[in-house]
């Protein structure tokens, strides 16, 4: 009888240990599976930051072009650079080519608001709460809001009722959505434009899009020309009104007004496998040198911009 079991035994031994061979094998894998993901996330940690100085050197490049060129030369010009699979490119815009939301009247912000996508009694319930939060007064407009509004809808801030200081304040304004603001408050208006008109050389194509009295085909246009030899004028602008492309609203709205020393910088910087980083500052030039240019905000880590 023990001479039969022997066999039966070898096979168990053997069962046993091929299960111990599976279970070593598994516990490999996963100690290999391991250690590459965390080998994973450190080179990417590294790439993040890599990106990050990427960005701030795009920075402190145009600070720089700003503070010794012409802004105007500097606007026109692309600010890139690369070392090795690391890289930055840089956007800057005059705060002159957008709407001073502290300055505009009050049927050329419905206007915008309704041109950005807000229906018609939206568009009017956050142009009144606008109005109610930049004004000095207490007593809100049919559609607005003032600080009795926002205390029953147990919000914990409170309208300004002064000049708006800084374009972020409109986030917390009533019927203002998060993704509104983001796409197209943020990109459509400022606190720096120091006039009721935008300087059209100098205007994002959504800005000019969002005009009243501007029609796409005069946006495409007034772009287009500043990729010429020859820079559009006013006196293109005249005549886009008798082809009636222009109103004369729309012309008023883009004949001028002063330009504004400040500029938003951009900067995405890139390394390894493609990570991106996007920084993005508010700067003030006032004369010639570093020391010339202030900073009034600075984002890291800001939200990618479609096509970045």
């Amino acid at each position: 009888m023990r001479g039969e079991d022997r066999p039966s035994n070898r096979g168990v031994a053997l069962l046993l240990v091929l299960w111990a061979l599976v279970l070593l094998g598994t516990l490999a894998l996963g100690f290999s599976w391991s250690m590459r993901t965390e080998a994973m996330a450190a080179r990417n940690g590294i790439d993040e930051t890599r990106a990050y100085f990427q960005a701030r050197t795009g920075v402190n490049r145009a600070i720089v072009l700003l503070a010794s060129l012409p802004a105007d030369n500097v606007l026109a010009a692309a600010i890139a650079g690369r070392d090795g699979d690391a890289s930055y490119e840089v956007r800057i815009e005059s705060e002159s080519g957008k709407m001073d939301v502290n300055l505009v009247g009050e049927e050329v912000l419905l206007e915008t608001l309704k041109k950005g996508g807000l229906p018609e009694e939206e568009a009017e319930g956050v142009r009144d709460a606008i109005l109610d939060w930049r004004d000095g007064d207490d007593v809100p407009r049919s559609r607005g809001a003032e600080r009795a509004e926002y205390e029953r809808m147990n919000e914990s801030i409170a309208p300004r009722n002064g000049r708006i200081r800084g374009i972020g304040e409109l986030m917390y304004v009533n019927g203002v959505t998060k993704e509104f603001y983001e796409a197209f408050l943020s990109k459509v208006f400022t606190v720096h434009g120091n006039s009721a008109q935008v300087n059209f050389p100098r205007a994002p194509e959504i800005v000019l899009r969002s005009l009243p009295g501007v029609s796409a085909e005069a946006a495409d246009r007034i772009v287009a020309g500043r990729r010429g030899e020859t820079p559009i004028s006013a006196a293109d602008l005249a005549a886009m009104v008798g082809e009636g492309l222009l109103t004369a609203q729309g012309l008023a709205l883009l004949s001028g007004g002063s330009s504004s020393r400040a500029y938003t910088i951009t900067a995405t910087g890139r390394a390894g496998n493609d990570v991106t980083l996007v920084v993005r500052c508010l700067v003030e030039v006032s004369g010639s040198g570093e020391k010339g240019v202030k900073m009034l905000g600075w984002l890291d880590k800001a939200q990618r911009e479609e096509g970045g």
